[in-house]
């Protein structure tokens, strides 16, 4: 058998990978990455994109960082000063690399939950009831089981003559009747919808417009486009251009009207409003003040043409929205209202962390749903839906630990669980280490595994030691994400310039 009954792993966390070929593993600044020919222990060029590395014939290449410790004492070396190290990863034979690929960055993303009534979904002189379920880990660990609760309508009264109640008063009541639950308020907010506000904001200049309503496309901060799948409760903007200054339709466009509410925006959002006769298209950058908060939507349909509205739980409650008195008649007062799960655990800095600390890999899970007045499920009205969350992949709080133990592994010290451990840690410079991982990031993370034959076995059996190299870049950083790739491009191109045709895998993988 192996001398490992499974891979052994190693970590490094990216600061720059983008090195100059010929730059000596001594001279790597802490984070630095890069490939290093084993013939002069200097980096190579990785050009990425199949062109082969220049890795001396015959030669070892190896994965090497400059160290995060600003002065080591590998080996209880101290008398003599100590002496900084690179990491290093054991000689990669191009022949014996056996599987590359890489993990997508995933943000978290948060469980929702949706209940929506038509116009003529509570009668008057009947109660509606809605459940609201809390369910996963986060619920047990506080609880020891999962949570609900049942919240009603019952003090929402219809005036003489009126049939049907307006569904946003009725959903905004048993809201807030179950958001005030003591076992269901820790895990549950009412939903976060952020639209464009309907007037104020200046755009950026723009051509050809008139004064109509136009469609608009938007991106979020990092440039990539927004759908109601990429996030939740999304609704594109309807733009109605109210004042165009500078001369008739050539100048910019000075004030805007939201003629349809977006939802779900966030800043630093960037919507374009699109118009297939203008010259250019206005662009407006969503900012604090062009937010507006609300987990009720509410929809006024009349003649076909419907317009959306949206209000926090207490507008609603407390008369700011005035609900109709004939939601079922000539305008058709349909409503949803949104909630998301809403826990966060503790969580201690870098002067107090232990990697014993318990961090959330589970969401909150919820589940709304409308009751009838026998506690059953009502299928005959009303619409419940449901997305779950999902947790950031390769989380900060994940790339420390695996951090920590790839140093103890080179005899590195970790000191923690003692009173005076923070003390300990100065001394050891593990708070190097811990400032080298920004545990609020999510990493994106590149693998690299290859064996390494035993020939000389005394066991008489030929069998391979396995590596598993884990490289963690920021997700937020660009250009450490493109230089790593380039080195994985440069295993994969120089592996199959020795008869090993393993493929790089760089997407929809998450791990």
């Amino acid at each position: 058998m192996a001398y490992f009954n499974n891979a052994f792993n190693k970590t490094f966390v990216v600061a720059s990978a983008d090195l100059a070929a010929g730059t000596s593993t001594s001279a790597l600044a802490a984070g630095e990455i890069g490939l290093v020919d084993g013939a002069d222990w200097q980096t190579v060029a990785v050009a990425g994109g199949g062109v082969v590395p220049g890795i001396t014939a015959g030669e070892l290449a190896y994965i090497v960082e400059g160290s995060f410790y600003s002065k080591d004492t590998i080996g209880n070396n101290p008398g003599h000063g100590g002496y900084k190290e690179s990491v290093k990863s054991k000689g990669i034979n191009p022949r014996y690399i056996t599987r590359l690929w890489a993990a997508n960055c995933l943000e978290a993303k948060q469980a929702t939950a949706k209940l929506c009534l038509g116009s003529d979904c509570a009668p008057c002189g009947k109660t509606q009831f809605m459940r609201l379920d809390v369910k996963g880990s986060p619920a047990l660990r506080f609880l020891n089981h999962n949570a609900y609760a049942i919240a009603d309508s019952a003090n929402v009264c219809c005036v003489d003559g009126q049939e049907y109640i307006d569904p946003a008063l009725i959903l905004a009541t048993m809201a807030q009747m179950a958001l005030a639950d003591p076992l269901i308020k820790p895990f549950v907010a009412e939903g976060s919808v952020d639209g464009l506000l309907e007037s104020g904001l200046t755009l950026a200049a723009g051509a050809g417009y008139s004064v109509d309503t136009h469609d608009t496309t938007a991106v979020d901060k990092n440039g990539a486009a927004i759908s109601a799948s990429s996030r939740p409760g999304f609704k594109a903007a309807k733009i109605k251009v109210l004042t165009v200054s500078g001369g008739g339709a050539t100048g910019p466009i000075a004030t805007y009207d939201v003629a349809q509410a977006g939802a779900a925006y966030q800043e630093g959002d960037v919507v374009t409003i699109v118009d297939a006769g203008a010259s250019q298209d206005a662009t407006l950058t969503v900012g604090a003040a062009g937010l507006t908060v609300g987990s009720v939507t509410v929809t006024s349909t009349t003649g076909g043409v419907s317009t959306d509205a949206v209000y926090t739980v207490e507008q609603i409650v407390d008369g700011t929205y005035v609900a109709s008195t004939d939601p079922n008649g000539a305008t058709k007062i349909s409503a949803c209202v949104d909630f998301v799960g809403a826990y966060v655990d503790t969580v201690f800095g870098n002067c107090s962390f232990d990697t014993r600390d318990h961090f959330n890999a589970e969401p909150v899970e919820i589940i709304a749903s409308l009751l009838d007045e026998t506690g059953n499920p009502c299928n005959d009205c009303g619409v419940a839906s449901r997305t779950p969350g999902s947790m950031q992949q390769t989380k900060g709080e994940e790339v420390i630990r695996e951090l920590i133990l790839s140093e103890r592994y080179r005899q590195s010290p970790y000191n923690q669980g003692n009173a005076d451990s923070a003390r300990i840690r100065e001394i050891e410079m593990s708070d190097e280490l811990l400032a080298a991982v920004d545990r609020s990031a999510t990493y994106r993370a590149y693998y690299v595994q290859h064996s390494v034959p035993r020939f000389n076995n005394p066991s008489g059996v030929f069998d391979n030691d396995q590596y598993v190299y884990k490289i963690y870049a920021k997700c937020s950083d660009a250009a450490a994400q493109t230089a790593v790739k380039k080195i994985m491009e440069a295993l994969e191109a120089w592996a199959a310039d020795n008869g090993n045709k393993v493929v790089f895998q760089d997407s929809n993988i998450y791990w």
